[in-house]
């Protein structure tokens, strides 16, 4: 099947069951992401997509879990999957780029929804996993460390190309695999 039918320009019945998965989940983005602003984080939870969100946001992640093993036992699923969109939109909203599930067994976060930005060498990132890396490390600073990076990555970019600007992959915002490239790169397979 070619890759642009991947992306949801063709139609959704004839896509893989794993690809319309990732399509349908994209589809209700906004929804879910209200949602999860709006009834699911605390009043005191800044939601605005900024760096000081990130900053709330990792400081509520804490308070709620205290090690991974009482996240990876948490029902809510409503919670994770909203700070997963959230997450990745945040990152998506300052460096361009798209959502992927890449589900070869080899690929370091094969299943997981990733995002990739439109930067020089983008590596995939994974929300999901960037909620137990914070878990772990308990430092307070796993997600503003990749807002600095890529906000860094964005401002040596545009001076290196000006008239440069991130470009976010049309809605739904899939990429296709093939255009993944060299993110999936030994490294990080």
């Amino acid at each position: 099947m070619p890759d642009d039918e991947r992306t949801g320009t063709s139609e959704p019945g004839n896509l893989p069951e794993q690809d319309s998965l990732l399509l349908e989940w994209l589809e209700i983005m906004h929804p879910r992401l209200a949602r999860f602003e709006n009834f699911l984080t605390p009043r005191e939870v800044v939601t605005d997509y900024t760096r000081d969100s990130l900053v709330s946001l990792e400081r509520l992640i804490l308070d709620r879990w205290p090690d991974r093993q009482s996240f990876a036992q948490e029902q809510d699923t409503d919670f994770n999957d909203g700070a997963t969109r959230y997450i990745g939109e945040t990152y998506l909203r300052i460096a361009g780029g798209g959502w992927f599930v890449n589900h070869d067994p080899n690929f370091l976060y094969s299943g997981r929804l990733c995002i990739l930005l439109d930067v020089e060498m983008p590596v995939p990132i994974s929300p999901l996993n960037l909620i137990t890396t914070i878990l772990s490390r308990r430092a307070g600073n796993v997600l503003t460390r990749i807002w600095d990076g890529q906000t860094k990555n964005v401002a040596e970019r545009r001076l290196a190309e000006p008239g440069w600007e991130p470009v976010r992959a049309p809605f739904p915002g899939a990429i296709p695999l093939s255009r993944l490239g060299s993110a999936l790169t030994p490294s990080v397979r």
